[in-house]
């Protein structure tokens, strides 16, 4: 079975270290007046978008209310070794175990991969599931002694193969868990009750991470569901402004998805509103950009429509 390698376990120290010292707040302060998203407002940040330009409504949003995109940045929580490594330190018994793919190498005999009981994926990128085409990766990794290779260096990583029955994308916004932003990876489909557990899941990680890390956070948790009922973590999406893959700008993929990212981006806006007590208005005004006008004035569609209907007394 994999384990944890002490190596790597002692080159995370120093990062672990940086986020206790930070002074860092848990939260934002709340809007106290009402907000207005312009498209017109937001062109110059279509500039620097790491993906799909239809992201820049959320980046646009997280503007508004504060956050700085770099903010996780000198950690490099995306490298998903770096992530794995810190997540551990906080939450050991929630996290499978990691390791990169050269120390593994460098410690295991000849062989050793392709091996049933883990499986390897990119340390930068999206959609980083299962590839076919690792087995002709592992023979082209050099055999670097540990000591020799940094945890950024590692291109890809080794994680434990855990069982699922299914796995979910839960988001959240600093230290809470936006209730109707949890679905399952894998399948289509509503599922208000289903998402109970899982976002019970998250929020509990949530309350024991430290405030560098929550605070200023817009999060997409991939976890898994396995078949006794338990939960587990797989990586965490951090928003913001990513160095290496795709440089710039990078939120989940449910916030731009050409489908239903109106619907998932509307939703976090009146998740927004809600807590905050105020009313966000999104407003298509940029004919000139047509995707992009499009996105907004569906988003602002989609806000109404999710809107809960108004009690009538009589």
């Amino acid at each position: 079975m994999l384990s944890w390698m002490p190596p790597e376990l002692s080159r995370i120290v120093p990062v672990t270290a940086s986020i206790a010292a930070s002074s860092l707040p848990r939260c934002r302060a709340r809007l106290t007046s009402d907000l207005t998203l312009s498209l017109s407002e937001a062109i110059p940040l279509l500039e620097g978008l790491g993906g799909e330009t239809r992201a820049v409504l959320v980046r646009q949003l997280l503007r508004s209310l504060g956050f700085d995109e770099r903010r996780h940045l000198p950690w490099r929580l995306e490298h998903k070794l770096v992530q794995a490594l810190v997540l551990h330190a906080y939450l050991p018994e929630a996290i499978p175990a990691t390791c990169g793919l050269n120390t593994f190498l460098a410690t295991e005999p000849a062989g050793s991969l392709p091996n049933p009981a883990c499986f390897v994926k990119r340390a930068l990128g999206d959609s980083s599931g299962e590839s076919g085409k690792l087995a002709e990766v592992v023979p082209a990794v050099p055999r670097i002694p540990p000591q020799q290779w940094t945890l950024l260096d590692e291109e890809y990583i080794v994680q434990q193969r855990i069982p699922i029955a299914c796995e979910y994308r839960v988001h959240s916004l600093e230290d809470a868990v936006i209730e109707d932003l949890t679905f399952p990876r894998y399948r289509d489909g509503s599922i208000p009750g289903e998402r109970d557990a899982p976002n019970a899941f998250v929020q509990a990680l949530l309350d024991r991470l430290p405030d560098a890390i929550v605070g200023g956070s817009l999060l997409a948790c991939d976890i898994a569901r396995t078949p006794d009922g338990s939960f587990v973590l797989i990586e965490a999406n951090f928003s913001g402004f990513h160095p290496v893959f795709k440089r710039g700008f990078h939120c989940s993929g449910y916030f731009h998805d050409y489908f239903s990212g109106t619907c998932d981006t509307a939703r976090l806006l009146n998740y927004v509103a809600r807590t905050d007590g105020v009313q966000i208005l999104v407003r298509a005004d940029a004919p000139s950009h047509p995707v992009e006008n499009q996105f907004y004035a569906d988003a602002a569609e989609w806000q109404r429509r999710l809107e809960p209907a108004p009690i009538i007394l009589g």
